[in-house]
């Protein structure tokens, strides 16, 4: 009965996630031209969503990002048009560890605390996150509005501000710990001033509705779940897809926080004393 419970919520999760795509694919304009074949062979290829599987099904799954390696990409801050993103205007694929190694890092944790169940709703939350993860963001309506409110050109920035955060979610649930959000960030803080505060506000912009549109489905199974985990009544099993959940939400939440601190946003109003720039909403 315990596991049809958790079945349950897990297709509730899935169907959800399901209906959001399907609304976003009737809502969705025609296709996006593919990326130039001139594109940079260290750049992440260009995720479509599946309205525009037409031109994207044959899209190649990306490469491992390694450290070393820069993206460099072909849109702009509308903000600030004159200036083209690439390793000195935006978050890059380097600034996190890439996928491979958050798994070697994974494993290292699993041996550094065998035996230790505390840990487990952080090892069954990192064996949830993947480079698919940032598919799913990629396909939601409303995730690619907010990049096409912040950014013109195409959605390689995209893929890489959601896939970055999604590594940097990964990397702070091993270490259990966000300073790694600010040293991330600390890098719009080397910029002139006004575009500091435009490409930090469209990069949170994007990174928040990605994370977000994400933890959706984990609140979704939370919620199901609270009432026989807080009672004592739950599974082993519901028991630690309840502690995934909390483990995603509660990361995330801290992560944005910081996010919302660094670009001078208190209770949703920007209060920073840079000159004011337009800003992006995340709200739908």
């Amino acid at each position: 009965e315990m596991s049809a419970v958790v079945a349950h919520a897990r297709a509730a999760a899935s169907t959800a996630t399901a209906s959001r795509r399907s609304a976003g694919a009737r809502i969705r304009a025609a296709p996006r031209a593919a990326a130039s074949s001139s594109a940079s062979s260290d750049c992440l290829p260009v995720v479509y969503p599946t309205s525009m599987a037409a031109d994207a099904k044959n899209a190649v799954v990306p490469p491992v990002r390694r450290r070393g390696q820069s993206t460099r990409c072909h849109a702009s801050l509308r903000s600030a048009p004159e200036a083209t993103l690439g390793p000195d205007t935006g978050i890059t694929s380097d600034a996190v560890s890439s996928w491979d190694e958050i798994h070697l890092q994974v494993a290292n944790m699993c041996a550094k605390y065998a035996g230790d169940s505390s840990v487990n709703g952080r090892v069954m939350a990192l064996a949830d996150l993947g480079a698919e993860k940032t598919y799913e963001a990629l396909d939601d309506i409303t995730v690619v509005d907010v990049y096409q409110a912040a950014y013109e050109g195409d959605l390689q920035e995209c893929t890489t501000i959601i896939d970055v955060h999604l590594r940097l979610l990964a990397e702070c649930i091993i270490q259990d710990d966000t300073t790694l959000v600010r040293s991330v960030y600390d890098k719009f803080r080397t910029m002139p001033p006004l575009l500091q505060k435009s490409s930090l506000i469209a990069t949170a912009a994007v990174a928040e509705a990605g994370m977000l549109f994400i933890r959706e489905d984990y609140e979704l199974v939370e919620a199901l779940l609270r009432e026989q985990v807080e009672s004592g009544e739950g599974s082993d099993e519901m028991m630690l897809e309840y502690a995934k959940s909390k483990v995603i939400m509660d990361m995330m939440d801290r992560i944005i926080a910081i996010i919302h601190d660094e670009k001078g946003e208190v209770d949703g109003e920007l209060v920073s004393d840079m000159p004011d720039m337009p800003s992006v909403s995340v709200n739908n």
